[in-house]
């Protein structure tokens, strides 16, 4: 079924771009555009979570977005993974468990101009697993940009297994163009973290999972260049492991991407 999944996906996306791509020489029959990725990744990291079990095998990714004239944007990304998810077996305690399951994130927001360079975002996303036990979540962001530079804050609304109501990520991005057709990717995250553990796996009772509601996370420094005429692009992240809920320091790590946007 999983694998059936992640194929459906994929050819669906692929075919969806073959459309756009026969499509460009012709107006679309309503305002603004699409466009859409596809990627392999070496490993699936979730905002910095380097040491948990989807970042030990490759992961297919990709999406769909929406762009309006007047800045309103809608989307959806994909991904496959691992995740370990907690079930309760007859002595009602928590069981550590390991499945493949798959991600599927719906966004939509408005994004406008303050200045020239000085922009906004507002917007939210819904976050759908598969399988998943209490894992839809939903989530606010926030931001601000000026030129190559980006701030977000992006909030949970909702206990989930991989969160709490309350979680906040802020992360700031700087992604220069550089010489010989180079992109640069900086970044600096930290997280806030409410304390209620309601779903969140591998706790013997809510309240032993949080132990600090403040972290830094990760940071990230990366390099990306087009494959030639391709149409693809690589990209090689170094991911600088910082802090989870629990206090635990995750790894450093390199990753590497492949992708294609059309």
């Amino acid at each position: 079924m999983m694998k059936f999944a992640v194929q459906a996906v994929a050819l669906g996306v692929a075919t969806f771009a073959s459309t756009l791509t026969m499509a460009e020489e012709k107006k679309l029959p309503f305002p603004g555009t699409i466009t859409g990725n596809i990627n392999v990744v070496s490993s699936y990291n979730l905002r910095g979570m380097t040491n948990s079990p989807e970042s030990d095998t490759p992961a297919v990714q990709g999406g769909l977005d929406y762009a309006h004239d007047s800045g309103f944007y809608l989307g959806y990304w994909f991904s496959t993974l691992t995740a370990a998810y907690a079930d309760f077996n007859t002595s009602a305690t928590y069981v550590k468990e390991e499945k493949k399951s798959f991600e599927n994130d719906l966004y939509a927001g408005y994004k406008g101009k303050i200045t020239k360079d000085l922009g906004y975002q507002i917007g939210g996303t819904v976050y759908y697993y598969y399988p998943g036990w209490e894992s839809t979540g939903y989530e606010t962001i926030v931001g601000l940009s000026y030129k190559d530079f980006n701030i977000t804050a992006q909030t949970l609304l909702n206990n989930v297994t991989f969160g709490n109501k309350g979680d906040t990520y802020f992360l700031a991005t700087y992604a220069p163009k550089l010489a010989g057709g180079f992109t640069g990717k900086a970044q600096v995250a930290a997280y806030y973290y409410g304390d209620d553990d309601e779903y969140l796996a591998y706790q013997a009772k809510p309240g032993d999972v949080t132990k600090t509601d403040f972290a830094f996370r990760h940071a990230t420094l990366g390099l990306s260049h087009p494959l030639g005429e391709t149409g693809a692009t690589w990209s090689l992240d170094y991911i600088f492991g910082g802090y989870t809920r629990d206090e635990t320091k995750q790894k450093n790590k390199v990753v590497l991407a492949l992708g294609y946007a059309f």
